[in-house]
């Protein structure tokens, strides 16, 4: 009887440590977001020009000139903005995105992913924690600021996501679980969209 009361005991302070490690975690994440926020800094820029307060009107017409130069095309569904990137990554990589558009509302969030062009499950060199290593290295050496931290993952069969905010710009980085694609969030946290 003595050892069950100590067994219960022993998981019950187990499973509060637990419970406390979590909320710990998330609160540090929703502290990190209001230190970022509080420090008034502002980061518009995003992707080759593209930056948080554009119009639809000025986004598609700056697409277009791109494509005009050929650095812009579109994906292959013709729904994305897709980039070829080489510099930075060990193969050839893949880069589409496309703002969140809300009517006549200014961009705040863009939408985006990355995979290896040439993406095989048969060779290490294409392994998606390589991508993600590349990705926050390619980014953090493009924006400065802030490293990429590791969040737990939305989906319980990963492990994590990774999230690098300087004040309003937040980059999030989540690992798909078909392991070929990054998909990444560009987010503008100082916005109400109300």
């Amino acid at each position: 009887m003595k050892h069950g009361k100590r067994f219960f005991l022993v998981v019950i302070s187990i499973l509060g440590v637990m419970l406390f490690s979590c909320n710990d975690k998330e609160m540090s994440y929703e502290t990190y977001v209001a230190k970022e926020l509080a420090s008034g800094e502002r980061n518009d820029s995003l992707i080759y020009g593209i930056h948080f307060g554009m119009t639809e009107e000025e986004f598609k017409s700056y697409c277009t000139g791109m494509n005009l130069q050929k650095r812009f095309m579109p994906n292959p569904r013709g729904s994305a903005v897709r980039l070829a990137l080489q510099k930075g990554f060990g193969a050839p990589v893949v880069f589409d995105f496309f703002p969140v558009l809300h009517s006549d509302k200014p961009i705040t969030k863009v939408t985006a992913s990355m995979k290896y062009r040439d993406f095989s499950y048969y060779d290490k060199t294409y392994d998606i924690g390589n991508l993600v290593i590349e990705a926050e290295k390619y980014f953090e050496d493009g924006y400065g600021g802030n490293k990429f931290i590791a969040i737990p993952h939305e989906n319980i069969l990963l492990k994590h996501m990774y999230v690098k905010i300087d004040g309003n710009r937040k980059i999030l980085l989540k690992p798909t679980f078909e392991g070929q694609e990054l998909q990444i969030e560009f987010e503008d946290l100082d916005v109400d969209l109300e």
